[in-house]
């Protein structure tokens, strides 16, 4: 039987070529142009894969030398991932300026938020406020894609097929690093191989679903609403439905201008 060790050490080479391979992909399909925040992201993984690998080697896979390091590029890619996840947003709500502005100032007091959770989480070691401040800002993150998946479907704002797949992707790693987060934290010691194995998985997965997106996609493709499926009553509720979004917008809109005129 295959020992644990060498299944992660196996399942995070793999997952090392598939970032490399989607990093081509974006590269080959320009789309490092149209969203450079998700292209340094992935960018930042693989630096952080070939740090990760030089300290195990160096001093182990337990050793606190080791978990610093990973914690510390850990810290550069969450940054990168929030970075890549602002910019979907925007690109998604690049037609209605006012939901946008109420989005990123969320996404802004969140950003806050967590900060000021993991100052307070502290324990005996930064190590546990890191641990800590990683699960906030992963739960974070899940929290605030799901709202805009479910308000745009409801809205039926149109997504284009590859912003869709790497919200869907960004959703479900955050929601396994949520749950990776919570053992590492009760049983940091005889489950962190298992954390560390259940983490590549889970990335490698969502890799697989993003070059997938990749190479349907092209470059700045255009955001364009489906095709009417048929009834004439069908077209009347988008309408309306259509209306009302726009209307929500500009109350927004006027809203926040209002507020930071007073300010």
């Amino acid at each position: 039987m295959v020992e644990p060790l060498s299944l992660q050490n196996l399942a995070w080479a793999l997952t090392t070529v598939l970032e490399v391979l989607l990093l081509f992909c974006l590269l080959r399909r320009k789309l490092h142009r149209s969203h450079p925040a998700f292209f340094a992201y992935i960018l930042s993984t693989i630096f952080q894969s070939m740090a990760a690998a030089i300290a195990y080697r160096h001093w182990g896979f337990q050793s606190i030398q080791s978990w610093n390091v990973f914690w510390v590029s850990q810290g550069v890619v969450v940054c990168a991932r929030w970075l890549a996840i602002t910019e979907i947003a925007r690109t998604i709500l690049a037609n209605y300026s006012g939901i946008w502005k109420l989005a990123s100032r969320f996404l802004f007091a969140v950003g806050i938020g967590v900060l000021v959770y993991s100052v307070l989480a502290i324990q005996n070691s930064w190590q546990s406020a890191v641990l800590n401040a990683d699960r906030a800002v992963e739960l974070s993150i899940a929290a605030f894609l799901v709202v805009l998946l479910l308000s745009a479907r409801y809205y039926r704002v149109p997504i284009a097929t590859l912003e869709r797949y790497l919200v869907i992707g960004f959703c479900l790693y955050s929601c396994f690093w949520v749950i990776d987060d919570s053992i590492l934290a009760h049983w940091r010691a005889p489950l962190a191989g298992l954390w560390g194995f259940l983490d590549v998985v889970t990335f490698f997965a969502t890799l697989i679903l993003w070059i997938r997106a990749v190479q349907e996609s092209t470059e700045a493709a255009p955001v364009t609403a489906p095709a009417p499926v048929s009834p004439e009553t069908h077209a009347k509720l988008s309408l309306e439905v259509n209306t009302r979004l726009h209307l929500l917008n500009k109350q927004l809109d006027h809203l926040l201008r209002a507020k930071d005129s007073r300010s």
